[in-house]
């Protein structure tokens, strides 16, 4: 390979590959709230605790009583495998450890108290969420011990933001708006040399995000009978803007000569990709127990930053196809304010199989499970559990190491995570 192939593959590899392993095509590694996150986030019926500016705004009127809620934070494990990522017969492997706060909230009743609900009919409610993030950083050996691959993810984001609802009979009304701050970061580095270190390639490449957008949502609550709910909830697109910066340094020498260059944009955009979501959910609860079922339609969505910059392999490229998902869960009341809880979700990927000249290249559909425990005391609700998820699809690679042909290949994800929540009712 020619110095000048090897730069442009090298290019190619810095601007592209440390961008897959599912940023920007599925929705949720993991599911807020404390009542909601045991009951695989089928709230959308319910939504009646500090959570429920995420899922159903108009769930919030339901509320008995003013309240603060945190979920203090979420602990677990996140990895998978992309085959041959790293050449034939050599898989990536990653496994990382996930800590992170999940969500506050608080509640305030306003107004009279109604004799046939029992409640004020004035709610405000202010949230913080971040219903997604991930860090990754691990590294790989590529054949002899002195060839490395090193790769770094993290991305965030925060919602910050509030709203109001009104209880009108069995019916409750809503509606909220929010201010996402996201930050993503990808760092590459790899290092290739012969044993005798006559010939060799050292590439370091960062990229990195922040973007500020807005999503404004509403939501409606209608207890049809003293046991049956409905809800339904939309949440607009994001929109916004952000920046984007990426470096690339590469060094090489292909024994008779050598040479590198170093390559740095600091004017770049990043359009928000979250795309409109619709939740409709239904929910029974008797004296004991509660089942609950939500439909989840996320909007297709497609960005194209900087085209202009395609030809220097700087723009950046997310197109999310339409995608419907599924949560259902159930609870049981034991007895002296003991309730145990259990659910399951879908997560299915939002990108395009098809295409491999995307951002978003991990099409790894996700299969998820909850379960938690919760204790209610007079004014204290505390709920402890777990959520996990496993999914099997498709990734992109350089086939054998060749970044100039990009193919898919197999790739594994799984994920779980032990989260605690808590709220005080005053």
């Amino acid at each position: 390979m020619t110095p000048r192939r090897v730069c442009a593959v090298l290019v190619i590899l810095a601007a592209g590959v440390a961008r897959a392993q599912g940023i920007e095509s599925n929705f949720k590694p993991y599911v807020v709230g404390g009542r909601a996150a045991g009951m695989g986030g089928a709230f959308t019926a319910l939504s009646d605790d500090g959570s429920g500016g995420y899922y159903n705004p108009g769930g919030l009127s339901f509320t008995r009583s003013s309240s603060l809620s945190f979920s203090l934070n979420a602990y677990g494990v996140a990895g998978g495998t992309v085959k041959n990522a790293l050449g034939d017969g050599n898989d990536f492997v990653y496994r990382d450890l996930q800590v992170f706060p999940v969500a506050s909230a608080g509640i305030k009743k306003l107004g009279e108290v109604e004799p046939e609900t029992g409640v004020a009919p004035h709610t405000l409610y202010f949230s913080i969420f971040i219903p997604d993030g991930l860090t990754t950083d691990d590294r790989a050996q590529l054949g002899d011990v002195t060839n490395a691959y090193f790769s770094r993810r993290s991305n965030q984001t925060l919602w910050l933001g509030g709203g109001y609802a009104i209880r009108l009979g069995r019916v409750g009304i809503g509606a909220g708006a929010y201010a996402l701050i996201g930050s993503t970061s990808y760092f590459l580095d790899l290092n290739i040399a012969t044993p005798d270190g006559t010939q060799f390639v050292i590439l370091s490449s960062r990229d990195d995000l922040n973007t500020l957008g807005f999503v404004g949502s509403a939501g409606v609550r209608w207890d049809v009978t003293d046991q049956l709910r409905l809800g339904l909830s939309v949440f607009t697109p994001e929109w916004g803007g952000g920046s984007r910066k990426s470096f690339v340094r590469v060094g090489f020498s292909t024994g008779t000569s050598a040479g590198g260059f170093a390559r740095q944009a600091d004017d770049l955009s990043a359009t928000p990709s979250l795309p409109l979501r619709v939740q409709a959910g239904v929910a029974w609860e008797a004296s004991r127990w509660a089942v609950a079922a939500d439909l989840i339609f996320l909007g297709p969505r497609n960005v194209h930053d900087n085209p202009e910059r395609t030809a220097d392999a700087l723009d950046r490229l997310v197109i999310r196809r339409p995608v419907l998902n599924v949560a259902v869960g159930g609870e049981m009341a034991l007895g002296a304010g003991f309730a145990l809880r259990a659910g399951f979700f879908t997560d299915f990927a939002s990108s395009d199989p098809s295409r491999v000249d995307v951002d978003n290249t991990s099409h790894v559909n996700h299969y998820g499970f909850t379960l938690s425990g919760g204790l209610r005391a007079e004014h204290v609700r505390t709920d402890v559990g777990v959520t996990g998820w496993w999914g099997k699809g498709t990734d992109v690679i350089p086939r054998n190491l060749d970044f100039s042909i990009l193919a898919r290949t197999d790739a594994t994800e799984y994920g779980v995570f032990v989260f605690l929540a808590t709220a005080y009712e005053f």
